[in-house]
């Protein structure tokens, strides 16, 4: 019998739930520290197997007949029927029996190479709403379609298996369980080897803050959940427990050691780190910096953790032996609201207020605007110099931007394809990490509203009260609610074929421009000067090194301004145009130029 409690904590997910074993039986091992005994229901097979309970929790069984694509339950003390908390799939949905999993795979990325945090053009999208089918296997097809564009990264929204037939994905209950509208695990492995060999890393959004409303039912095998601290989302775990919390911290970092292993993933992207409530020192997300590094560099594949923390976090991408959380990279939402703040005035899409203009120069010249550790408040900062922008993700609209909006719609549907493809150009040609939002290559008409597909009438009503109460600046009474299955079946993105040309060609010209100038050594912050004319509502960056230069000249306005026209005079060829139909004439509003110069270097 496994020790679960000593063992390396990068080994506990090769023995929690059900796993087969070569001789035709699956071991079982649970964890439910207060349970007196936990029984196995096997369906169609044997009824009420007895568990061994160890001395710090866990239930561990062995049945001999029981193979990979077995049904079963757990039973608490004699109670109801449950899924395994560590269940590695729910064929039946949530509420049904787990599944036994043979986890191997014929791996064909032997070869494969992930592109180093520099290199990296992320592509979110949400595997039920980017195809018609809304599968991993239908997601294959379509990878193609992304390497043509010049991403080299795809982030997957969260996978794990939440209640009803679609979901945005923040409401999982089953952390190990792929969703089974998107296909079986294997068809996840699938689309991860794909995407390999097609030289595309794969990074899957997990969610340790909450844990979903339907089909929690942690809390009945032990205290995986915290009775101190609460999300507005849902419960949160229960990770500073002083009894339990090495365990319930244990769970956690399995599951995401788990993903990284038995799914070859590159990376996770952690959602709301900010959060992860843990009055523990240290944070439970540094606990989990630490083993999957250790993971990685036991297994010597490079892999990443990129944290949403919606502002800059000072710490969170410093290394641990510093001191710091030791991710390696982190969502700066700062960027897209500062952004929106110009084009959009007096409109907010989150909850912190962003100024017009000067919020945008901020981001522009220092990296961010708002600044917060998992510890302290958030506040405006304006630190002495510029931060590593390197290590921040910036996108101009992704899942919560869109779908935080009463509409769903996307940002040229709010202000226009012009003023979009010139904030693409400020966010693909600095040097921060720029994400893109699935359609948005192509100005996808589609909207991306907010969706659930609970079972409970209770639950449904709660979700739309709440959309109201966390975002009480928009009127909700319009659109369609996110229960109406319309909201999910709206959100399918459609060929690409359907959207626009020139905005699509717009995006692939820019990620081109922006590997040659990363390959050069030029697009870096050290190279970068940022000189800004807001009362012309210009945003202009400069790079320079010793041998050639690159300037982006960006006009941002509302769509209440004039389409005025201001002269501009580069040094160096004009080599990238918003709006080409404008001529030699001068920079209009919302309209990017790109003028790329070559220079003498200076000798020392």
């Amino acid at each position: 019998m496994i020790d679960l409690h000593n063992c390396l904590a990068i080994e506990v997910h090769q023995h929690l739930g059900a796993r087969p074993l070569a001789d035709g039986s699956t071991s079982f091992s649970v964890w439910a520290p207060l349970a007196d005994r936990v029984s196995i229901d096997v369906v169609d097979g044997p009824q009420a197997i007895e568990m061994t309970k160890d001395s710090v929790g866990y239930h561990h069984a062995t049945v001999a007949g029981v193979t990979s694509g077995s049904l079963y339950f757990y039973r608490v003390d004699g109670g109801p029927r449950r899924p395994d908390p560590a269940s590695r799939f729910q064929p039946q949905g949530v509420h049904g029996p787990s599944v036994v999993v043979d986890p191997s795979f014929d791996w064909t990325d032997q070869d494969y190479r992930a592109p180093s945090r520099d290199e990296l053009i992320i592509y979110e999208l949400h595997v039920g709403t980017f195809t018609d089918a809304g599968t991993f296997v239908a997601a294959i097809d379509r990878i193609a379609e992304l390497v043509e564009l010049g991403i080299t990264a795809i982030e997957l929204m969260p996978v794990a298996a939440s209640a009803g037939r679609w979901n945005w994905g923040y409401d999982g209950v089953a952390l190990f369980a792929p969703m089974n509208a998107f296909g079986t695990p294997n068809d996840f492995r699938r689309f991860v080897d794909a995407a390999h060999a097609a030289g595309l890393a794969v990074f899957l959004d997990v969610v340790y803050n909450h844990l979903g409303p339907e089909g929690n039912y942690l809390s009945e095998f032990g205290p995986y959940l915290s009775s101190k601290h609460r999300t507005v989302w849902g419960d949160a775990p229960n990770f500073d427990d002083p009894v339990h919390g090495d365990a319930v911290r244990r769970f956690f970092a399995a599951n995401a050691v788990y993903w990284l292993d038995e799914f070859h993933l590159d990376g996770l992207r952690v959602d709301a780190i900010h959060c992860m409530a843990d009055d523990r020192e240290p944070h439970v997300a540094a606990e989990i910096s630490d083993e999957v590094a250790f993971w990685s560099q036991q297994s010597r594949r490079n892999v990443m953790l990129i944290a949403e923390s919606n502002v800059y976090d000072p710490e969170m991408t410093v290394p641990r032996e510093s001191g710091g959380i030791g991710f390696d990279a982190m969502w700066c939402d700062d960027f897209l609201h500062s952004t929106f703040s110009v084009l959009r005035p007096g409109e907010q899409l989150c909850h912190r207020p962003y100024l017009p203009k000067t919020d945008l120069d901020h981001a522009l010249r220092h990296g961010y605007v708002y600044e917060g550790t998992l510890r302290n408040e958030r506040r405006r900062s304006t630190p002495s110099s510029r931060v590593d922008t390197h290590a921040l993700v910036y996108s101009i609209q992704n899942h919560d931007f869109i779908g935080n909006h009463p509409l769903g719609v996307r940002l040229h549907q709010l202000t226009s394809v012009d003023a979009q493809r010139a904030a693409a150009a400020l966010m693909m040609l600095s040097p921060a990490i720029p994400m893109l939002f699935m359609g948005e290559e192509f100005a996808c008409e589609h909207p991306f509203r907010f969706f659930v597909d609970f079972s409970d009438q209770g639950l449904r009503d709660a979700v739309v009260e709440g959309r109201r109460r966390e975002y009480p600046q928009h009127d909700w009474d319009g659109g369609v609610l996110p229960t109406d299955p319309a909201a999910f079946t709206a959100a399918k993105i459609g060929p690409r074929g359907d959207g626009d040309a020139v905005t699509l060609q717009w995006y692939r010209r820019l990620i081109e421009l922006r590997k040659r100038c990363r390959a050069t050594g030029l697009l870096v912050d050290a190279n970068l000067t940022v000189e800004n004319d807001l009362a012309k509502s210009l945003y202009l960056l400069r790079y320079a090194d010793g041998s050639e230069t690159l300037t982006i000249a960006v006009r941002l306005s509302p769509l209440t301004e004039p389409d005025d026209s201001i002269d501009v005079d580069f040094d160096g060829e004009l080599i990238l145009d918003s709006r080409e139909e404008s001529g030699s004439g001068g920079l209009r509003c919302n309209h990017a130029r790109v003028y790329w110069g070559e220079r003498l270097a200076v000798s020392g």
